[in-house]
């Protein structure tokens, strides 16, 4: 099942098609969306997963509008600086052209270098859940993975995703530095601060309090060693590429899960139901 951006949308269309986009393999609205953000280069905020992204869209489409409207006005004043500079350089004046301005970074600036997005997420909660991470190197996709577990919980789900990202940094001998973004503050906290405390205290909270999720831990500590990755929090569903991307593959590590358990339950039906008709007939051989 595909989903098709509507007739209302078709300058939206035209522009990802113009930007190498297969407009045809959108699997719902919401990748749509996010594969819009990523080529646009907007940073709009996502709706909370579950709820139409239509509105997004839209927003998408007029601020690619607006961007090729202010692109078009920057040309023509381009051209009118150029025709100026012309005329005074006729005139005797040598024209010097400036140094370019440095670029100013933040530490929410994810288009550079080796950066991973990690996502977990269980609904209900304990119930079904998904992981994933995303591998980026300046700013191009390069790895992706997911998957997911019945009967766990939230916090479970996010220590694995990073946990699998990690993984897959010491199988492969990366040494290079890198940053890992994770929206959950108990795995960004519990790595980068808690855990020390923890392993002091022989992987307890307390003399009489015992650790959640201690077998994670202690082996994302080891992993952490191994690693020159640097763990990072970003606030989730607020538009940023990388963290929708792995959300969006969480879901399907989830969505994955609960189909296997329910072509189990699918298949036990049929056979109890093929099971009762065979009861049937005999009982009707006997009876006849």
């Amino acid at each position: 099942m595909t989903y098709q951006l509507p007739q209302s949308l078709v300058a939206l269309r035209s522009k990802l098609v113009s930007l190498g986009a297969d407009v045809t393999a959108f699997k719902s609205e919401r990748q749509a969306a996010f594969m819009a953000q990523q080529l646009l280069g907007t940073r709009l905020k996502f709706p909370p997963k579950g709820t139409s992204c239509f509105t997004l869209l839209q927003r998408m489409e007029k601020a690619a509008a607006d961007a090729a409207s202010t692109s078009g006005k920057s040309s023509a004043r381009s051209n009118r600086t150029s025709l100026v500079t012309s005329s005074k350089t006729k005139r005797g004046k040598v024209s010097r052209p400036k140094p370019p301005r440095p670029v100013a970074t933040s530490a929410t600036d994810f288009d550079t270098g080796l950066v991973v997005f990690c996502d977990g997420g269980c609904e209900p909660n304990p119930g079904f859940g998904g992981w994933s991470f995303v591998v980026y190197r300046d700013d191009v996709e390069i790895h992706a993975q997911h998957g997911g577990a019945a009967g766990t919980t939230n916090n479970v789900m996010e220590i694995t995703a990073a946990l699998m990202a990690l993984r897959w940094f010491v199988e492969r001998r990366i040494v290079e530095p890198a940053r890992l973004i994770c929206d959950s503050q108990y795995v960004v906290k519990g790595c980068n601060d808690w855990r020390h405390g923890w392993k002091k205290k022989g992987w307890r909270r307390g003399v009489e309090k015992e650790l959640a999720n201690v077998d994670l831990w202690r082996e994302l500590d080891v992993a952490l060693t191994l690693v020159p990755i640097t763990l990072e929090w970003v606030r989730g569903h607020n538009g940023t590429a990388g963290n929708e991307r792995a959300d969006e593959l969480a879901a399907i590590g989830r969505d994955g899960v609960l189909e296997q358990v329910l072509d189990v339950e699918r298949d036990r039906a049929s056979l109890g139901y093929a099971s009762r008709i065979q009861d049937e007939i005999e009982r009707e051989r006997e009876a006849g």
